[in-house]
């Protein structure tokens, strides 16, 4: 009795040695199963079932079925049971070619060949190559140019573009120092690498608002910036940021710089009054005794005048003969230089 396996049997790879396939003396008729496979002992045949009848695995072949084409002829003969079919080339009038003997094709035409479903060479010729190239530009007129015949030259335009040919190369650029006689118009960024950039124009339109300069200090900034005026036989006046100074200057004469003034460092206000003091000292800190000291009545607006000395670079000293009510005399400080 055998074992019964109700579900698949994996040998992980592993071979299954001297085993022997179900032996049967007819082939099963009920109950098949694509793949089954059995040894017929009548038919002494390795036989499997391939989903609808079974099919020798091995032996003789019992049938062939080979139809002779065109050019080809067909016999088939039969001995003990053996089919054996012979093909031979069919003895026709018709020639395997329809060309001619030679050599097809030149510098100046393409062979061309036709072959049959037989594989046959049954024509063969040559088309002719167009020689004509057309130059077409973005002005002017086309040219042609016939191959073999023309020179097709690349030329470049004089202090614009230079033109090259190596190693079956054209290479087309900018020469070392170019002159652009139209108009240059650039789209995107415009890098300047040199140390000198010289305009020859008499208008410059900016559309940025803020012109820096000193663009490349990165570090305790050390130089003075600012613009000069080019005046031919006469001085060059200018106006600069001092950077010693933290000012900004200007000049009449090209070497004597005067102080531009910046209102919130050269001018001071301050309300004083207490209704007790008659002598009362105004701290300005404009580092400076060239002042000049206006009062004005709060009240009134109107111009005041009393005792007004200079006691040190930043401080003026005011007396009243009779000391003025809270707040009531607005103290106006302007450095002169």
């Amino acid at each position: 009795m055998a074992l019964s396996y109700l579900t698949d049997i994996d040998l992980n790879k592993n071979e299954l040695q001297n085993a022997v396939v179900q032996k049967l003396a007819t082939d099963p008729s009920s109950g098949q199963t694509a793949g089954w496979i059995i040894y017929n002992t009548s038919d002494n045949q390795l036989k499997v079932y391939d989903g609808s009848a079974w099919t020798n695995v091995g032996g003789d072949i019992t049938a062939v079925n080979i139809t002779a084409g065109t050019g080809l002829t067909g016999t088939v003969s039969t001995s003990s049971g053996v089919h054996t079919q012979t093909l031979t080339l069919a003895d026709t009038s018709t020639d395997l070619t329809a060309t001619n003997s030679g050599s097809y094709g030149s510098a100046t035409a393409i062979p061309t060949f036709t072959v049959d479903r037989q594989g046959r060479l049954t024509a063969a010729g040559t088309v002719a190559i167009s020689t004509d190239l057309t130059i077409s530009a973005d002005s002017g007129s086309n040219d042609v140019v016939s191959v073999g015949t023309d020179t097709l030259t690349f030329a470049g335009t004089t202090n614009e573009i230079d033109t090259a040919v190596t190693n079956n190369q054209i290479q087309i650029g900018l020469v070392a120092n170019p002159t652009i006689s139209g108009n240059l118009i650039v789209s995107g960024n415009l890098t300047v690498s040199g140390t000198t950039t010289t305009v020859n124009t008499e208008t410059i339109n900016l559309a940025d608002n803020i012109i820096t300069l000193n663009s490349n200090e990165t570090g305790t900034p050390s130089e003075n910036a600012g613009i000069e005026v080019e005046r031919g036989t006469a001085t060059n006046v200018a106006l600069r940021w001092n950077e010693g100074s933290d000012i900004w200057e200007l000049t009449k004469d090209g070497t004597n710089y005067k102080t531009i003034q910046n209102i919130q460092e050269s001018t001071y206000s301050e309300a004083i009054g207490d209704g007790s003091a008659t002598a009362i000292n105004v701290d300005h800190d404009l580092n400076s005794l060239d002042v000049i000291v206006q009062l004005y009545d709060t009240s009134s607006g109107d111009t005041v005048y009393a005792d007004v000395v200079r006691a040190s670079v930043n401080r003026v000293t005011v007396t009243f003969s009779s000391a003025p009510s809270t707040g009531d005399i607005k103290v106006l400080v302007s450095k002169i230089g």
